[in-house]
């Protein structure tokens, strides 16, 4: 209960941070974004065609194929390729980008640049943008796992090459501050796994420590190992990775096979707060994950959940359910961060203007920035002790004081 209350108390903040974010909006150069824009794609044709540099790499990946293809169709795209004597299902950049035909560069080359002017082009710039500021609407708890969403205008989508337009204004800042690898170190703490939890404990890099202690120092094998157990990847090395973090950090994974375990029986699994995943669609009861309940006289039909049987698609269903448990958690303790944020910066000019799951950018005066870095540091602090009570893990934040968003990164 003293979760839960925690939870629907942080849920009515978060609301009220997303209020006050669209009413301050996030600062955009609308010269700067044309700029990028003409610079990217070119002058724009009359009549509402596509831009020069698009109608250029259209035109290539026509020639590459010997007639004329539509680009932005992906049918007329896989046709294509089809009488070319390649068969794919999907023009997807990991499933083209390997093929060997002259068409693959100036495609992947115009979607790239097709996704910016349909996204962020200058019909978005004039939608969206209104005396220098950009104001989505947020949706708090947006998906089922809590995260945020916005109504329209691709906030959390933002590509960095776009990000030049969002620039302080005369004599302010932005301090950008990203949460550092949240979700291990959010696995860390809701597990209580001690191994894990004394490497999370570190302002250093978690992947790195991980991989001193486990993969014999090599980080790559090591993050595709932490990220494998909280995503679910058991194909290629997956299960070879699993097996040696199992080793060193047992209580870690034990805790995301159980809700994996659990979403594929079709059980109910919670965030560290209390948040309930959705009960597996067709299943008329949803047993919770710890609960044991009487079994059914029956498997649910072919591809339908019934409570305590797995089905034709439990793996996905356990999958979703091993995340659910680390991202969910993750959510909860972002909503507590920018709620304490909100606190500490009701006594300067700060103003919390953009967040996206572990991401906030303050915007402020040039003088206000060292105290709003130390802000959003006692912030992740103080969320990390109210969510997961008092444990030895670290949630630092990487913190840039910038005048132009893309400088951040």
């Amino acid at each position: 209960p003293e979760r839960m209350r925690l939870l629907t108390a942080s849920e009515s903040a978060g609301m009220l941070v997303a209020a006050e974010m669209r009413l301050a909006g996030l600062p955009w150069r609308a010269d700067v974004h044309r700029a990028v824009l003409q610079e990217l794609l070119g002058e724009r044709y009359a009549g509402g065609g596509e831009p020069r540099r698009l109608a250029e790499l259209a035109d290539e990946v026509s020639a590459a194929f010997g007639r004329h293809v539509r680009p932005d169709l992906p049918a007329d795209v896989v046709k294509a390729f089809a009488e070319a004597g390649i068969k794919i299902t999907s023009t997807r950049r990991w499933t083209i980008e390997s093929i060997d035909h002259p068409a693959v560069e100036p495609l992947i080359a115009y979607k790239k640049l097709y996704r910016i002017y349909t996204a962020h082009g200058w019909s978005w710039l004039q939608d969206w943008v209104r005396e220098g500021r950009f104001r989505p609407e947020y949706l708090p708890g947006g998906t089922v796992s809590g995260r945020w969403t916005t109504n329209g205008g691709g906030a959390l989508q933002i590509p960095k090459v776009i990000r030049r337009a969002v620039v302080a204004d005369p004599g302010w800042r932005l301090v950008v501050a990203d949460a550092a690898q949240m979700e291990p170190r959010v696995l860390a703490a809701i597990s209580r796994d001690p191994a894990f939890m004394e490497v999370a404990g570190q302002d250093t890099d978690l992947y790195q420590a991980v991989s001193d202690r486990a993969f014999s120092g090599d980080r790559a094998q090591a993050k595709l190992a932490v990220l494998g157990a909280i995503y679910g990847q058991t194909s290629g090395d997956g299960l070879k990775n699993l097996a040696l973090l199992r080793r060193r950090f047992p209580k870690a994974v034990a805790y995301v096979d159980e809700a994996a375990r659990a979403g594929e029986e079709g059980r109910l699994v919670r965030t560290w707060l209390g948040r309930t995943c959705p009960p597996a669609v067709g299943s008329a009861e949803a047993e919770e994950a710890g609960l044991p309940q009487d079994e059914p006289e029956r498997a649910g039909a072919e591809g339908e959940f019934t409570y305590g049987y797995a089905s034709s698609n439990s793996r996905a269903r356990g999958r979703f359910t091993r995340n659910f448990v680390v991202q969910g958690s993750a959510a909860d303790w972002t909503l507590l961060v920018l709620a304490a944020l909100r606190r500490s910066l009701t006594d300067l000019a700060a103003e919390l203007v953009f967040f996206q799951h572990d991401e906030v950018i303050v915007h402020c005066p040039e003088a206000e920035a060292p105290r709003v870095a130390d802000a959003i540091r006692e912030a992740s602090e103080l969320a990390g002790r109210l969510t997961f009570g008092e444990t030895p893990v670290r949630f630092p934040f990487t913190t840039a004081v910038v005048e132009c968003y893309a400088d951040a990164k």
